[in-house]
């Protein structure tokens, strides 16, 4: 039993040294992660493109949903389409809002100049995209700056009878 006993008087004396280590090993690790922290927040450059400038700040497109539109193709067919409208990283919607009725106009002339073969397939509605973005930025780049621009037009629906 006095084997047993030793053992167990050693251990109180071992416990306050193993207390100490464990604070000053947790004091260490904060220390460490405040100066990695500190480093990523404050002292390190943003990265630099290949000219040797600072990388500029991207800003998130905005986009706009167009109401529906229905028009006649020039061959007698009719067109459906709802478009949202992707415009240029920092333009606002004022623009697009405010010549809503010069952007429909613009559209039922361009799709009034198309036929049903030509929209049909997969590559005449992403000409006609194209076409309609050309004419929508034709109507919003007129007037005083800023303006707004279209960077490109996704179809919400799209459908041809």
């Amino acid at each position: 039993m006095a084997t047993k006993m030793a053992p167990a008087e050693a251990t109180p004396e071992e416990q306050p040294k193993k207390k100490g280590k464990k604070k000053l090993m947790l004091i260490i690790l904060v220390v460490v992660i405040a100066a990695v922290a500190a480093y990523f927040l404050v002292l390190k450059k943003p990265p630099k493109t290949a000219k040797g400038t600072k990388a500029a700040v991207t800003l998130p497109s905005i986009s706009y949903t167009m109401p529906v539109i229905t028009t006649n193709l020039d061959d007698g067919h009719i067109v459906q389409a709802q478009m949202l409208l992707e415009l240029a990283p920092g333009d606002t919607k004022a623009e697009v809002v405010k010549d809503l009725p010069q952007l429909n106009n613009a559209a039922i002339l361009s799709f009034g100049g198309m036929g049903y073969s030509e929209l049909l397939p997969t590559s005449g509605r992403t000409q006609a995209a194209v076409t309609l973005t050309n004419a929508f930025n034709t109507v919003l780049h007129t007037g005083p700056k800023p303006w707004d621009t279209v960077q490109s037009i996704l179809f919400a629906s799209f459908i041809v009878q």
